[in-house]
């Protein structure tokens, strides 16, 4: 007898079972939800966008979006996120080709986006109060959105990839978003669709964490309010570049500089580490709150 074959009490009763035993673990399929609970009688909530882009390619500076997918959630400043607002898609024709390699990654042919175009004049009305931006991968989905839409430029942004420790709050230590939905939520989805990608996050951000079992999102708006600077390891000699690569430092091609963002508590620390790696006078740029993964910080 099939899976398919099975009434729905069957099947309950088989979930059951095998969640049960050690030897096996089971995924389920991610359903959206409207609301992730019901917000409170008292206190303010805010708006948050969960965001995501599929776009023609991985360079920020050239590449197209075709899709476009977002979440607009009420939350607190505890992290707790409530009702949802709007879930939205939205395809994009390109003014440029869809290869095969990104039609692989997304499903996405150019039929399937032609003739089509963003709105952005209902993604402004959407956005218009909303208080943060967070993205799987803020410091790709922003420089992006940027170009095609001014608002973004003065949002406050997060991302989950960088300003979640997934490692020390789950013991998970893949960043991948799919990964650890599976790991953590015990939930799949159709993964690189914009919404499909975006629904999941949010269902990920919701969930409790680390030991005081705190919302995700919790963590990544302590790292939100946080100062932030750049640390640029101006002078640093070549033979240290992998200790640098190793600690999150990039390559600035255009400064030829290795850098990092940081929080700005973390200076004295980082100072320290960069002079016993033979880089004693570092550049450091503070950034305003709203510079975190745009441009503006690379």
């Amino acid at each position: 007898m099939s899976t398919a074959e099975l009434q729905p009490n069957e099947l309950s009763s088989c979930l059951e079972a095998l969640d049960q035993s050690n030897d096996f673990q089971v995924l389920r399929r991610l359903k959206p939800t409207k609301a992730y609970q019901t917000a409170p009688a008292t206190g303010k909530v805010h708006k948050v966008c969960i965001i995501d882009t599929e776009t023609t390619g991985l360079d920020t500076q050239n590449c197209e979006i075709i899709e476009l997918g977002y979440q607009i959630i009420e939350f607190d400043s505890q992290g707790k996120l409530y009702k949802v607002l709007a879930a939205k898609n939205f395809l994009n024709e390109p003014e440029g080709e869809i290869t095969a390699e990104v039609t692989q990654v997304t499903g996405l042919t150019f039929t399937d986006v032609e003739g089509h175009q963003i709105p952005w004049h209902e993604v402004q009305t959407d956005l218009a109060d909303v208080t943060l931006c967070v993205a799987h991968n803020a410091g790709f989905d922003r420089p992006v959105l940027e170009r095609y839409e001014p608002l973004f430029v003065d949002k406050i942004w997060g991302c989950s990839v960088q300003q979640i420790d997934w490692q020390a709050l789950t013991d998970v230590g893949s960043r991948s978003q799919e990964f650890l939905c599976w790991k953590i939520g015990q939930f799949f989805y159709d993964a690189h669709r914009a919404l499909d990608d975006v629904q999941a996050l949010s269902q990920l951000l919701s969930l409790e964490i680390g030991s005081n079992q705190q919302p995700a999102l919790s963590f990544l708006l302590q790292a939100v309010r946080q100062s932030k600077i750049i640390v640029k390891a101006t002078g640093a000699p070549f033979d240290v570049k992998d200790e640098l690569r190793k600690r999150g430092y990039r390559w600035n091609a255009d400064a030829r500089v290795w850098q990092k963002m940081m929080d700005e508590q973390r200076l004295e620390e980082e100072m320290v580490w960069l002079a016993a790696n033979s880089t004693p006078n570092p550049t450091v740029v503070k950034l305003n709150a709203n510079d975190s993964f745009s441009v503006r910080a690379q």
